[in-house]
């Protein structure tokens, strides 16, 4: 039975083969063909070259970032402002901030030197003023008299603002008023004076001019006040170095010898200024006491 059963398989399976192969294949249209995916039709996508390409470019960011509203209704109020505030780039603040190497140098002596000049020049000329005939008394120390028009004021002028003073050779000095009611002022002013203590006396040509003679001070007078003078000089001298000493221990980044290499030179440089001050101090009270002779 098995034997049979094969031999009909065999003769059933060529005959549906047979049969497969004469009969003709009938395609359907796909509309008749529900079973299979429906296909698109094709689109033609357009061809673009590289010279029609656009460039791409950065984001801007300030375009990006949303506007801030500002509580008094202007849109980007309180940004603007801080744009405008910080206005200048971080790179140059830097370079603004930092100080120029010349004036962080430690072993550069130059500010203090200046420093000493303008301190020589000042005193110099206070020292200047004690050689001359009239001593201490000059255009300057005359016009700086305070005066009053009313007893019950605390408002002064400067003499030098109501009127010109004027040397008339020697100890004499002229104070020509600009308005005759600077006049009476301008006496009571000058006799309430502890450097001057005198009447100034009207001239008789012209009533608005005044006349009035220095007395001349003593030579020991004149030797304390030169000597107090040079005195007051040493001692800003010496706290002008001082400053700059304290200022450079402050950098950190010096060494000992450093610190002592810079100690010696301003010690050297402080010698020499005093050095220049017991100099004129000789030649000031030499003169002094000559012109008393």
């Amino acid at each position: 039975m098995n034997s049979l059963r094969v031999a009909n398989s065999l003769v059933r399976s060529n005959v549906t083969a047979a049969v497969l192969r004469t009969t003709p294949c009938i395609l359907l249209p796909q509309a008749q063909r529900p079973w299979l995916p429906q296909q698109l039709p094709q689109q033609t996508l357009p061809v673009r070259s590289f010279s029609h390409s656009p460039s791409l470019s950065k984001r801007n960011r300030k375009e990006e970032e949303p506007e801030e509203d500002d509580p008094r209704g202007k849109k980007g109020g309180k940004k603007s402002n801080k744009k405008e505030k910080g206005g200048a780039p971080a790179q140059q603040q830097q370079q603004e901030a930092q100080p120029s190497a010349a004036a962080e140098d430690p072993f550069n002596l130059d500010p203090l030197i200046a420093l000493f000049q303008k301190t020589e020049s000042h005193y110099t000329s206070q020292l200047a003023l004690l050689r001359s005939p009239t001593g201490r008394f000059n255009v300057e120390s005359i016009g700086a008299i305070p005066v009053s028009f009313d007893k019950k004021s605390t408002v002064t002028y400067r003499l030098q603002e109501l009127a010109t003073v004027a040397p008339l050779g020697g100890r004499r000095w002229s104070i020509l008023a600009f308005e005759e009611a600077s006049v009476k002022p301008i006496i009571s002013a000058v006799l309430k004076s502890p450097d001057f203590n005198q009447q100034p006396q009207r001239n008789e040509e012209n009533p608005l001019e005044l006349t009035m003679t220095v007395e001349p001070e003593k030579v020991d007078d004149l030797v304390k006040r030169a000597k107090d003078l040079c005195t007051e000089w040493r001692n800003k001298l010496r706290d002008e170095t001082h400053k700059h000493e304290t200022h450079v221990k402050k950098n950190k980044s010096l060494l000992k010898d450093d610190l002592f290499k810079i100690k010696e030179a301003l010690k050297k440089l402080q010698d020499e200024r005093m050095k220049v001050v017991a100099n004129k101090e000789k030649e000031v009270v030499a003169a002094i006491q000559s012109k008393a002779k």
